[in-house]
């Protein structure tokens, strides 16, 4: 089996800062209070809609050549962000690639202003599955905050759970986005998602 196109690899720290754990919950209420499942339901419906606008005005190949390395630079941020506001380190997102938190991206297919405009469609089940995945992960992250608390450290297993349902999700952006043809898939043979712990 071939590795897929999007991989998203996070060492974990070897303890946990509590501040940072404060931080996170506030970060998180500033973000539900902001509304931010209206936020998702913007980018999921506007996502394939303006890549189908860049690959008309430029072609698929330029799309994917041209745009595809800034909307990656973007994810890799992105991933990082969300790395810090799900447990997974306790380095809040900068502009540097790499470090403890890398997500990969090798842009693929021959995207069509049509193709992407029919992932709307063809992500639904994918959102489906991510919805369910991501309701699971709620319940663990309280408990990795509750772990945090008490001993300064997520498991390894319940890191494990949330980072791959964070390269799922990124997963999807990046098909969604036309980046990729292959679909979202959950497993990973190559390489696990999270390396044990690290000194931060």
């Amino acid at each position: 089996m071939s590795t897929y196109p999007v991989r998203l690899r996070i060492a974990l720290p070897e303890r946990m800062s509590r501040t940072h754990l404060a931080i996170r919950l506030v970060l998180l209420m500033a973000l539900g209070a902001v509304g931010c499942s209206s936020v998702y339901w913007l980018l999921y419906l506007a996502l394939p809609a303006l890549a189908a606008l860049f690959i008309t005005q430029k072609g698929g190949a330029r799309y994917l050549a041209d745009d595809g390395p800034r909307i990656v630079g973007v994810l890799q941020w992105l991933a990082r962000a969300y790395a810090y506001l799900w447990l997974l380190t306790d380095t809040p997102p900068d502009g540097e690639v790499g470090g403890q938190v890398e997500l990969e991206i090798d842009p693929s297919g021959e995207p069509t202003a049509a193709s992407a405009l029919l992932r709307l469609l063809y992500s639904v089940p994918a959102l489906i599955l991510l919805t369910a995945l991501s309701f699971v992960a709620a319940f663990v992250w309280l408990a990795g905050a509750v772990l945090i608390l008490a001993a300064r450290r997520v498991p390894v297993a319940m890191a494990d759970f949330l980072a791959g349902v964070l390269r799922y999700q990124f997963r999807l952006v990046a098909y969604h986005l036309s980046l990729v043809d292959r679909y979202p898939t959950i497993e990973e043979a190559d390489v696990p998602h999270v390396s044990g712990p690290k000194a931060a």
